[in-house]
């Protein structure tokens, strides 16, 4: 009974991808024209970019290191909860980047290390049935189900307290990870609640709320009324894309698009 505790073991859990493969081409070639002076000024173009991870395994402690690093030159950090005032109330003055979570890895303490470092706070999504498992067989089938990856620890309670006491923001990511499209509206509406009660009775206050797998179809209309019935501030995806200067905007009428990252990528593709 093992833990994975480097990205190596990802990879090798997951299939090779014909799709990956052309993707790592196409990006070696945008790369090369984004380290071009006039790709470069788009950088600093005024917009708010979430950028989110999974996990910072031991091997890829270092890559997020260089990514906060080579992001902080021409960005500037903001907390999620300043990322979204900023949306609604039209502030977007200048190029910001905000950072989140999604899953509640043990890794994730990791994470605020090197995000201490930038002084940058982030928010974390979390399902509150995974936090504390202790069992390695629940935490396999979990991860299995869930999340399509190998037996990796979860953060607990007190884990989640640290990141609080660093200025970190904890989020919703329904109670277990479910498919939001695929379950009955009546369960969903019931664990979006649960999962507002459970994390704001266990941190003292809860005001976002991301959904599993993160893509359009992978949700619908009511689900998101009941995000904000529940008492959430926002909602957020996993489609990409960022927020530009538009009129105000209220807070029910917003949905964040947030780009995904691994941190093991190469970082020229990344940027």
């Amino acid at each position: 009974m093992k833990y994975t505790t480097d990205f190596r073991d990802i990879k090798q859990f997951k299939p090779f991808s014909f799709r990956g493969m052309i993707r790592d081409f196409a990006l070696t070639g945008l790369s090369v024209k984004a380290k071009l002076p006039r790709y470069k000024e788009s950088f600093f173009k005024p917009r708010i970019q979430f950028l989110y991870i999974h996990h910072v395994f031991d091997d890829e402690i270092s890559k997020f290191d260089n990514l906060l690093n080579e992001l902080s030159k021409c960005h500037t950090f903001i907390p999620y909860s300043e990322a979204i005032r900023k949306i609604t109330s039209n502030e977007i003055d200048k190029s910001y980047i905000s950072i989140s979570s999604d899953d509640g890895f043990k890794n994730n303490l990791k994470a605020a290390q090197v995000l201490e470092k930038y002084n940058a706070k982030a928010c974390f999504f979390i399902n509150p049935d995974s936090i504390g498992l202790t069992d390695f067989n629940k935490i396999k089938e979990f991860c299995s189900r869930n999340l399509n990856f190998p037996p990796t620890e979860f953060m607990n309670w007190s884990d989640v307290d640290k990141l609080l006491k660093l200025g970190h923001e904890i989020g919703s990511h329904t109670m277990g990870h479910i498919n939001i499209a695929t379950t009955d509206l009546n369960k969903v509406k019931d664990n979006i609640s649960e999962s507002f009660d459970v994390i704001q009775s266990r941190c003292g206050k809860v005001e976002h709320f991301a959904f599993p797998y993160g893509r359009f179809f992978h949700f619908n209309l009511p689900s998101y009324n009941y995000v904000f019935e529940a008492g959430f501030k926002s909602c957020a995806t996993a489609e990409r894309g960022c927020h530009i200067s538009n009129e105000k905007i209220n807070l029910d009428e917003l949905l964040i698009r947030r780009d995904h990252v691994v941190c093991d990528w190469n970082l020229d593709h990344t940027m």
